[in-house]
């Protein structure tokens, strides 16, 4: 019988993404062959998917780190490490790798285990490269989201440990996400849904210039969109566009939401416009529950797909408009489509294999 073994998963951020979603899917699936432990180091105050893990009586442990390396946050992970006597370290991204490397150092027992979710931030600096291939080999594992990040990651750091890369896509729940099936499509008007963060890197500009051409082209639709931002600007500067092209009426922001199934509801077309993504687990909490997605036609998109997903040359500001308008105007049957979005996440993206690999990991 396995000894159940503790782990620390070590994040920067504990809000509200795909990374928190991921940890809060394994908090509430591992079961008992794992004790998890969670530690953000970008947050003082918890709310949002973190307060959501710590108030299902996860430990998680917050620290704000100073600017630069901050040796108070690494005395702080020594002290949480001895006295919860933790056996791995899983880290999440780039940032959090430096801190569990000093940690190997001093707890040579330690398993490191790593999840890369995105590439586009490390990928672009040399030093981070050069840190990231060396870290590598003191590493069992790299997780890799998809074959996207996987390739990417290869590209850009040609020395890295390949021997520890791994792809383990995003798993979704498909029991919590089922589809609503005395539900209908409607086009008059277009209900369009997106749960995302509002970032530079979901480009949720383009939704809103989306919505700005179906108003002006008197094409009834609502959108609803779940999901915060970092900096009260951010979201202040959309609310503004939405303010100035006067689609007050049509496009809802709801801010965190801690299940995003209330806001999926109110969408027949999930829709993303990502300039960038790892495996995006919203997309697949989308098709689990047979949500039309249509989507920017990047890598991650294109690999998710299977034939599935609608994509949309993310180049053409009027792309998404178009294909809105057409179905607007030919109503077509989307019956067996919707059925296929589900399909596709039952044989490629189970919860149960994602956390069985995910634990087989730890021992």
């Amino acid at each position: 019988m396995k000894t159940s073994k503790k782990v620390l998963h070590l994040v920067e951020y504990l809000y509200l993404g795909g990374i928190e979603r991921l940890l809060e899917q394994l908090a509430l699936n591992t079961g008992d062959e794992a004790q998890l432990h969670f530690f953000t180091y970008e947050t003082e105050t918890l709310g949002g998917i973190g307060k959501a893990i710590s108030d299902r009586d996860f430990p998680v442990f917050t620290f704000k780190k100073k600017s630069g390396r901050d040796w108070n946050l690494v005395r702080e992970l020594i002290r949480v490490v001895k006295e919860h006597q933790i056996d791995t370290i899983h880290t999440h991204d780039f940032g959090p790798m430096e801190y569990a490397t000093l940690l190997k150092v001093r707890f040579p027992h330690l398993r490191l285990i790593h999840t890369q979710h995105t590439v586009h931030h490390f990928l672009a600096r040399k030093s981070y490269r050069y840190f990231f291939q060396a870290a590598s080999y003191l590493y069992k594992c790299i997780i890799c989201v998809s074959g996207h990040v996987k390739d990417s990651i290869i590209g850009g750091c040609p020395a890295v440990n390949k021997k520890a890369l791994r792809v383990i896509p995003n798993g979704v729940d498909t029991n919590l996400f089922t589809p609503d099936k005395s539900k209908t499509i409607t086009f008059s008007p277009l209900k369009l849904v997106s749960v995302c963060r509002i970032s530079y890197e979901k480009n949720l500009d383009y939704l809103l210039n989306t919505c700005r051409l179906l108003k002006e082209h008197q094409i009834p639709f609502e959108f609803h969109h779940a999901g915060t931002s970092k900096l009260p600007s951010t979201k202040a500067n959309l609310e503004k566009y939405v303010t100035d092209h006067g689609l007050e009426s049509e496009v809802t922001f709801y801010g965190f939401m801690e299940d995003p199934r209330a806001v999926l509801a109110k969408g027949d077309f999930f829709v993303s416009s990502s300039l960038q993504e790892g495996h995006p687990v919203a997309v697949l909490e989308a098709m689990a529950l047979e949500k039309i997605c249509i989507c920017s036609d990047i890598a991650p998109h294109k690999e998710t797909s299977h034939g599935v997903i609608e994509l949309f040359n993310l180049a053409n500001e009027r792309a998404l408009f178009e294909l809105l308008k057409n179905f607007s105007q030919q109503k077509p049957d989307l019956n067996i489509l919707m059925g296929q979005t589900r399909d596709v996440v039952l044989k490629n993206y189970s919860l149960k294999k994602m956390v069985d690999e995910y634990v087989e990991l730890y021992f």
